[in-house]
C-alpha cells in the first residue's frame, strides 16, 4: 500500500512539471496572441500617428531654415520616397506651393473635395498649430493618416501636410491568427513532450533513491544508489550512498560494540558470580583465602563500573548534555598528579612511565575533562603499548597554547585504521592486548570532549614502532 501512495506521489511530480512547462508555453503564446492580434493593430496606428506629427514637425522646422528652396524640395522628396508619405506644402487658401510623393504613387493631397479641403478648414477652425485626420479616405478608395500643421513666419503663412497610408492591418492578423493556431498546436505538443522527458530524467532517479532507503529500512544495508547526473539529484544520490555507506559501518561497529561490551560484562560477572560462590561454599572460613578472592570481586566490580560510567559518559557527550566549565589551571601540575595514580602498575606489573612537563604552563579550559581525557589516552597506552611496557607523556608548551604528547611502543596501527580509531564503536580487540582494557569507547570520549572545548588532537602511529596520540590546550587570551 505504502509503494502505491510513494508512486502516486513519483506521478505527481511528472504532472507538476508538465503543468508547470505548460502553463509558461501558455503565458508565452498568450503574450504573443495580444501583441500580434489583439493589439497589433492599436500598436500600429499609434507608431503610424507619432511618425506623421514628428514628421510634420520636422518640415516645419526645415522650412524655418531652408535656404534654398530647390534643396528644400529636394529634402522633402527624399522623406517622402523613406516614409512612402504624401507631402504637401500650401498657403492659407489652399493654393499647393510644393508636393513631394514616392514615385509611382498618386497623390491623394490632390483629392480637393474628400481630402485638402476638409483637412485645410478643420485645421483653420480648431485653432491649433497642429491637426490629425484619422482614418481619412480619398477617391482613390483608401484609409489615410493626415496630419497637417500651420506656421506663419514674417511675411507669409504656410500649411504643412504630411498623408500616410495605413496598411491592412486587419487582414494581416488574420493571417498572423492563422499562424498562431498552428504555432499554439505545436508549442503545446513540444511542451509536453519535453515535460514529459524532464520529468522522467528527475523522477527516475528519485525513484531509484526511494527504493533504495526501502531497501535499506529491511536490513539490506549495502543497497547503493548508481545515479551519474552532476545536477542536484545526483549529489542527492551520492549523498545518500555516503549515508548508507555510514549507517552500514555504524550497524556494523554496534553491533562488534554489543559483542565487546558483552564479552567484558559476561567476564567479571562471571568472576565475581563464581567467588562469590566459592566464599560461600568452600572458603569462607579461610580469612586469607577469602579477602585474596574478595579482592578479586571489588576489583571486576570496579572494572564494571568503567564500563558504566563510560558508556554513561559517551551518551552524555554525544546528546550534547555536556557542559563545560571553564578555568585556568596548571597543566603541568595535573599531569604530574595524574601520573602517580599509575604507581601501583609499576610497582605490579613493571610498566615504565617516563613524564616530562615543564615546571609550570597555565592553560584554560575544563580541568575535570581535561583530567578525563588524559586519563582515556594514557589508559589506551598502557593498553598498547609493547613488552617493554613504556609510556612516554610529554608537554610541550607554546605561547598560545600547550601540547600534551603520549607514546606506546606497540605494534602501531594500521593507516586505514587511523580514521576509525576514534569512532565510538571501534575496538580493535586483540587476545595479546593488556587484560582488562577498555570497552573501545575511552578514544571516541577524548574525541567528544575535545571537539566541544574546540581543539585540535590527532595520531601519528608507524607500524612496528608504535603510535604518539596528542591534543592541544588554548591558554586564557589577555
Amino acid at each position: 500500500m505504502k509503494s502505491i501512495k510513494s508512486l502516486k506521489g513519483i506521478k505527481s511530480i511528472k504532472i507538476k512539471i508538465w503543468a508547470a512547462i505548460l502553463s509558461v508555453t501558455i503565458l508565452v503564446i498568450l503574450c504573443i496572441w495580444i501583441s500580434q492580434v489583439i493589439l497589433l493593430e492599436e500598436f500600429y496606428l499609434a507608431q503610424k500617428k507619432k511618425d506623421i506629427q514628428s514628421t510634420t514637425q520636422e518640415i516645419l522646422r526645415m522650412i524655418s531654415s531652408q535656404t534654398s528652396t530647390e534643396d528644400f524640395t529636394e529634402q522633402l522628396k527624399t522623406i517622402a520616397a523613406q516614409n512612402n508619405y504624401c507631402i504637401q506644402i500650401s498657403d492659407i487658401s489652399g493654393n499647393s506651393m510644393i508636393n513631394a510623393v514616392p514615385e509611382g504613387s498618386a497623390n491623394i493631397l490632390m483629392d480637393e473635395n474628400f481630402v485638402r479641403r476638409p483637412i485645410l478648414e478643420r485645421l483653420l477652425n480648431s485653432n491649433q498649430t497642429y491637426y490629425l485626420e484619422e482614418g481619412l479616405r480619398s477617391s482613390f478608395g483608401t484609409k489615410f493618416y493626415v496630419g497637417a500643421a500651420y506656421h506663419i513666419d514674417r511675411e507669409n503663412e504656410y500649411v504643412v501636410m504630411v498623408a500616410a497610408t495605413l496598411a491592412p492591418v486587419k487582414e494581416a492578423v488574420s493571417t498572423i491568427r492563422q499562424q498562431l493556431i498552428g504555432i499554439t498546436l505545436f508549442l503545446i505538443l513540444i511542451a509536453t513532450i519535453v515535460a514529459f522527458l524532464m520529468a522522467r530524467s528527475l523522477t527516475q532517479p528519485i525513484l531509484k533513491i526511494s527504493n533504495a532507503a526501502k531497501a535499506i529500512a529491511k536490513g539490506q544495508l549495502d543497497t547503493r544508489v548508481s545515479v551519474k547526473s552532476k545536477d542536484e539529484i545526483g549529489q542527492l544520490a551520492d549523498n545518500f550512498n555516503i549515508m548508507a555507506k555510514e549507517i552500514s559501518k555504524a550497524t556494523t561497529l554496534q553491533r562488534e560494540l554489543v559483542a565487546n561490551v558483552s564479552h567484558d560484562i559476561r567476564t567479571p560477572l562471571t568472576m565475581i558470580k563464581g567467588y562469590a560462590e566459592t566464599i560461600k561454599d568452600l572458603t569462607g572460613d579461610n580469612k586469607e583465602k577469602r579477602e585474596k578472592q574478595l579482592d578479586i570481586i571489588i576489583e571486576e566490580s570496579n572494572r564494571l563500573n568503567v564500563l558504566v560510567n563510560d558508556i554513561l559518559d559517551l551518551s552524555k557527550l554525544q546528546a550534547g548534555q555536556l557542559t563545560l566549565e571553564y578555568s585556568s589551571f596548571d597543566l603541568s601540575k595535573t599531569l604530574r598528579d595524574i601520573m602517580k595514580r599509575y604507581d601501583l602498575l609499576v610497582s605490579n606489573e613493571n610498566f615504565s612511565f617516563h613524564l616530562d612537563v615543564p615546571e609550570s604552563c597555565v592553560v584554560y579550559a575544563d580541568e575535570v575533562k581535561i583530567q578525563q581525557v588524559i586519563y582515556n589516552i594514557v589508559n589506551n597506552a598502557t593498553n598498547h603499548t609493547g613488552e617493554d611496557k613504556q609510556v612516554f607523556v610529554s608537554l610541550d608548551d607554546y605561547p598560545d597554547r600547550a601540547v600534551v604528547r603520549v607514546q606506546d611502543t606497540g605494534v602501531g596501527i594500521k593507516p586505514e585504521d587511523l580514521p576509525l580509531i576514534w569512532d565510538r564503536y571501534y575496538k580493535p580487540y586483540k587476545k595479546n592486548d593488556r587484560k582488562g582494557m577498555g570497552t573501545g569507547l575511552g578514544l571516541s570520549i577524548v574525541k567528544a570532549i575535545l571537539n566541544a572545548h574546540q581543539l585540535q588532537f590527532g595520531v601519528h602511529s608507524v607500524l612496528g614502532q608504535g603510535s604518539t596520540f596528542w591534543f592541544e590546550v588554548k591558554k586564557k587570551s589577555s
